[in-house]
């Protein structure tokens, strides 16, 4: 008994083996070949992560994968294709693309949507994330490995057709949002048929159409297919789930920047509930610093950064995040609109944050910034247990740098009558700085 304690059982040995195989990855596989068929399927897995990892010849990964697609009950399914999706840039015979496509529609696993499935600590499985979920099933698994070899060759898509005529209406959600990676691949081949199978695809509950892979197909086909993608849209945007609403939102602001016709419908987002906004100030916040949609993200922030929602307001003010330190001089209409407005009350840390940063001079802007925190935050600035604080000592490096900077003294001046208010306020680090200069 105490020797086969302290030999391990078959987990603990197929982690032995696999080792062992990606040192000798030919090797071993051709070992496995002549597995008996009772063999405990870790062992099958482990040497198919072997290969898949330290890599076979083509036709030894065909050879290790038909043994194992030829297991009584058909245990390796996701392995098998992990396998095959690591080689998706290779020449493969069909016969390979084949095994793939029958895991991604006759396995049936999963059985049920683990996404919202209590685990057992009044928590679901893989965080309720649903694409996660889907990619740890074995139909899920072959979707992927599907998209992989798609998106190497489009060539490939006919091989699937038939399959992908049942993946898209798989029982399972989970599986269904790695599906719609698949027909994002499909798009590279024929978009037609790609847009075709995704209102397929989304014949199902809303909860699929807030899932990442969705929203990465709408992003690439709602820019030739809006009119044949616009009720799906809609659809999102409608829904009751608050996700699904602000995916909506998000794809339908961005197919407006290229499409006329998705306007309407960006425009209700942007009056429209909470979720809808928040998507909507995604895009803008993330689109401004493209020259073409400047203006529209332009005009869209100023409405944003005043909006009643703390969350919509926070999504809009990120787009100084993503400004370089040599381009904020480009938005000084933009910050002038940030400054004046109710989102400066909560996110004005950004926007010094970025200030700091900035490569350029920026006199009004600058004073403009540091005058709002001083009137927004006031004592907080010297308290070291709020953020104003942090806040705050950027500020005063700020001042310092436009004061030097400046020529003229009408700002400089502005700069003192600064320098003196958080002296007042008690705010570290001014009284060192005003030790530089005298009226």
């Amino acid at each position: 008994m105490e020797g086969d304690l302290l030999k391990g059982g078959a987990h603990v040995l197929s982690g032995v083996l696999e080792r062992r195989a990606k040192e000798d990855p030919e090797r071993f596989a051709r070992l496995s070949l002549r597995f008996p068929d009772d063999t405990h399927p870790y062992y099958f897995d482990a040497v198919l992560r072997s290969v898949a990892e330290a890599g076979v010849s083509t036709e030894t990964l065909l050879e290790v994968c038909r043994r194992c697609h030829k297991l009584p009950n058909r245990p390796s399914g996701r392995w098998i294709c992990h396998a095959v999706e690591k080689v998706a840039d290779r020449p493969l015979p069909n016969e390979l693309l084949e095994i793939v496509a029958w895991y991604a529609t006759e396995d049936p696993n999963p059985e049920r949507e683990l996404w919202r499935t209590d685990s057992g600590n009044e928590q679901p499985y893989y965080g309720g994330d649903i694409l996660t979920a889907g990619i740890n099933s074995a139909r899920g698994r072959a979707a992927e490995a599907i998209a992989a070899l798609i998106f190497r060759d489009a060539e490939r898509t006919p091989i699937f057709s038939q399959a992908l005529e049942k993946m898209v209406r798989d029982p399972s959600i989970g599986v269904r949002s790695c599906v719609a990676s698949v027909l994002t691949a499909v798009l590279n081949h024929d978009r037609n048929l790609a847009v075709e199978l995704f209102e397929w695809l989304c014949n199902t509950e809303d909860v699929l159409l807030g899932t990442r892979e969705v929203e990465n197909f709408l992003l690439y086909a709602a820019r030739t297919h809006f009119d044949k993608l616009k009720p799906i849209l809609e659809r999102m945007v409608d829904s009751t789930d608050a996700d699904v609403a602000a995916a909506g939102a998000r794809q339908a602001c961005v197919a407006s920047l290229d499409v006329e016709e998705a306007r309407p419908l960006a425009e209700k987002c942007l009056s429209g509930t909470e979720a809808q906004r928040e998507g909507a100030a995604e895009v803008y916040s993330a689109n401004l610093r493209t020259a073409r949609y400047r203006s529209v993200c332009e005009d869209a922030l100023a409405i944003l950064f005043n909006d009643e929602s703390k969350k919509v307001r926070s999504a809009a003010s990120k787009c100084f995040f993503r400004l370089g330190e040599d381009q904020l001089g480009q938005y000084v209409n933009v910050v002038e609109a940030f400054v004046r407005s109710d989102a400066f009350v909560a996110e004005h840390g950004r926007l010094i944050h970025a200030l700091e940063k900035a490569a350029v001079e920026l006199p009004e802007v600058s004073i403009l910034t540091c005058e709002r925190f001083l009137d927004v935050v006031g004592g907080d600035a010297a308290d070291i247990r709020t953020r104003a604080a942090g806040h705050a000592d950027d500020v005063v490096q700020i001042l310092v740098r436009t004061y030097n900077q400046s020529r003229h003294p009408k700002t400089q001046a502005r700069c003192l009558d600064l320098f003196d208010r958080m002296a007042q306020l008690g705010v570290y680090g001014v009284d060192r700085a005003l030790e530089q200069y005298e009226r």
